[in-house]
């Protein structure tokens, strides 16, 4: 049979984010470092941190090109005329090739960046041997336009039946990502001596939140700094400052409504602490920058009704369609848990002051479960202390935290394999107790961020085909029948069956809607022609 003519279709445009892939990379850095100099000689490695810093991330035909720099910084007991300490920073840049199936020009890539481990030994008093392995996620994403089928086009007779679904889906309102610069001065607090000079700080994210304003998404949250210094004083003792900065600030967002689904990542790309003269010129303020990377994606929940099947009483009709993947909002959670841990110190060395905790953490593996997501991971944590040792006084003790949480989540079946999701994982607070010269408890809370989606995978009808109707065939079928439900079926499948039309098969069995049961039996008189 030969197609005499097509039916259009009423369409709706409706914007998605479509994850064309992921993949993982490690790459090993392996390099030494000579001493400028103008710098005392290495006697000792107390402390270092490393962060990676991504430079460019082109994507070009099945391929991400990546390219970016470990930033590391050492503070080391040194053997100079001015001090105890001394101090430096470089780096060591990294290409990376990812080969990417599908990968295109216009394509988005999210690059998320993480130190595995970074080992900084000492060559000789002149020379380091910085090795880090470094794992970068990837994950593509492309913008798509879907053309979804609501309806018939134009005026249709009784003899063309529609079947029609009401679905929820995600509507894709805008993805970008950004860069906030938080600037501020603070003071020091007047228990404390002026700075002489600054050894070493660090910069820690803690407890951040985004909220949508009309325009615009708003980072509220704290920007932890653990600071050592020397101090002014004529001993020129070393002193340690921790301080908690609110931080407050907004990124533009033209598409962003209070009312829609957001989901923001936020990293601290960099920062910098600089002491500055008061009023009366003594160095007594800091000055901090810190850079936020923000990547956020925001999305509108719709109601679609939209176009399943279609068939006629007099002609033949074939819904040709592809298939397609909507999202759903399953749920969106945060998730806080407690981890409590005793660290053991150096005890030949008494413990005179805790300088700082900081920590990172790693999520290494997540298992859907039946009304739950298992997450488990780790919590790296670094603490710097100050010690009663002329000849080493400042100390630091590594420490790794297992730990293994359930996230909730109502409806999710341990055998759900149609959903994906993102989690964020951070500190939301830390803090220290000395118990003994040789024990410090440490306590953090940790925050599970995540948002889970159900892909609900459906055929999108793109066109429909008529075909005159076999007459011969028609002749040979009863005019008549009783018939018996069968597993599974629907009011609609019957009908379509036998060429009636919905309402026919209603009125003639007494039914006040379209549910059916198994071994329910229906009079089924057919009206072709």
């Amino acid at each position: 049979m030969e197609a005499a003519e097509y039916l259009e279709c009423e369409r709706r445009q409706i914007h998605v984010m479509c994850e064309k892939g992921r993949a993982i990379t490690q790459i090993t850095l392996d390099d030494d470092y000579n001493l400028a100099e103008y710098k005392p000689d290495i006697l000792k490695i107390i402390e270092d941190k490393g962060q990676v810093r991504m430079e460019e991330v082109k994507v070009e035909s099945d391929l991400v090109r990546l390219r970016g720099a470990l930033h590391f910084e050492v503070l080391y007991r040194s053997n100079g005329e001015d001090g105890y300490f001394g101090h430096l920073q470089g780096e060591i840049p990294f290409q990376e090739n990812v080969r990417m199936e599908g990968a295109g020009e216009y394509d988005t890539v999210y690059v998320d960046p993480e130190i595995e481990d970074l080992s900084i030994g000492l060559i000789n008093s002149r020379k380091l041997e910085i090795r880090a392995l470094l794992t970068l996620q990837l994950q593509l994403r492309q913008p798509c336009v879907h053309e979804l089928a609501t309806d018939i086009s134009g005026p249709v007779g009784e003899h063309v039946q529609v079947r029609r679904e009401e679905i929820e889906a995600l509507e894709l309102l805008g993805q970008k990502k950004d860069t906030s610069r938080f600037r501020t001065e603070l003071s020091l607090p007047s228990n404390k001596p002026g700075i002489r000079e600054i050894l070493w700080y660090s910069l820690q994210l803690r407890g951040m939140e985004s909220r949508l304003g009309e325009g615009s998404i708003d980072l509220n949250g704290e920007l932890f700094i653990h600071m050592v210094y020397l101090g002014t004083e004529e001993s020129g003792q070393l002193q340690c400052l921790e301080l908690a900065v609110p931080l407050q600030t907004q990124v533009g967002a033209e598409e962003a409504d209070p009312q829609m689904i957001s989901w923001v990542r936020v990293r601290l790309a960099g920062g910098e602490l600089e002491a500055a003269e008061d009023f009366d010129g003594e160095e007594r303020m800091l000055q901090l920058t810190a850079v936020l990377e923000v990547d956020y994606t925001l999305w509108q929940e719709q109601k679609l009704d939209l176009l399943q099947d279609a068939y006629a009483t007099d002609q033949e009709l074939k819904c040709i369609g592809e298939d397609l993947t909507l999202q759903r909002l399953l749920i969106k959670n945060d998730s806080r848990f407690r981890l409590n841990e005793r660290i053991s110190l150096d005890a030949a060395a008494q413990v005179l002051q805790i300088c700082s905790c900081v920590g990172n953490v790693q999520v290494e593996e997540v298992v859907p479960a039946k009304g739950r997501l298992e997450v488990s991971g780790i919590l790296k944590m670094k603490l710097l202390y100050i010690a009663a040792n002329d000849e080493m006084p400042l100390m630091t003790v590594d420490e790794t935290i297992p730990f293994s949480e359930s996230v909730e989540v109502p409806g999710l079946s341990d055998d759900m394999t149609n959903i994906s999701y993102e989690l964020e994982a951070g500190i939301d607070q830390m803090t220290t107790a000395l118990i003994d010269q040789s024990q410090v408890e440490c306590k953090a809370q940790i925050r599970l961020c995540v948002i889970i989606f159900e892909n609900q995978n459906m055929k999108n009808v793109e066109k429909i085909e008529c075909f005159d109707m076999d007459e011969k065939e028609l002749r040979m079928q009863p005019g008549m029948i009783g018939y018996i439900v069968k597993n599974g079926e629907k009011l609609w499948d019957i009908a379509k069956a036998h060429r009636v039309t919905m309402r026919q098969l209603m009125e003639l069995n007494g039914l006040t809607d379209e549910t059916v049961h198994p071994k329910d039996k229906l009079m089924i008189v057919k009206t072709i022609g």
